[in-house]
């Protein structure tokens, strides 16, 4: 009776502790690079600069569902009105996005 008892106790403490592991599974995330483009216009605040449009494109590396690398380009243009005195730029962008708030996991 002894080995019986001892015997069920052994599979009992298996069974739970394949149950407690499996429910602690953690979801692989999946790293990968993310690519965006997007146009964006503007208000410039000082004279003679009537508005601003550009294109931008993003690279993003997720490294987790929190924390992201970003490097981002494009290319912007200021307006003025009359002859040719337009500012034209390059941006460039590298930079860390983390998500601090649990509701904002993608």
């Amino acid at each position: 009776m002894k080995n019986t008892i001892n015997l069920k106790t052994v599979i009992t403490a298996i069974v739970l502790g394949v149950a407690t592991t499996s429910a602690q599974e953690v979801k692989n995330y999946d790293q990968g690079f993310r690519l965006g483009f997007g146009l964006n216009g503007g208000l410039p605040l000082n004279d003679p600069y009537d508005f601003n449009l550009g294109a931008d494109a993003r690279l993003q590396y997720n490294l987790s569902q929190r924390y992201s690398l970003t490097l981002t380009t494009g290319f912007s243009n200021m307006f003025v009105s009359g002859d040719n005195n337009d500012l034209g730029y390059i941006p460039a962008k590298a930079g860390f996005k983390a998500f601090v708030l649990k509701d904002q996991l993608i």
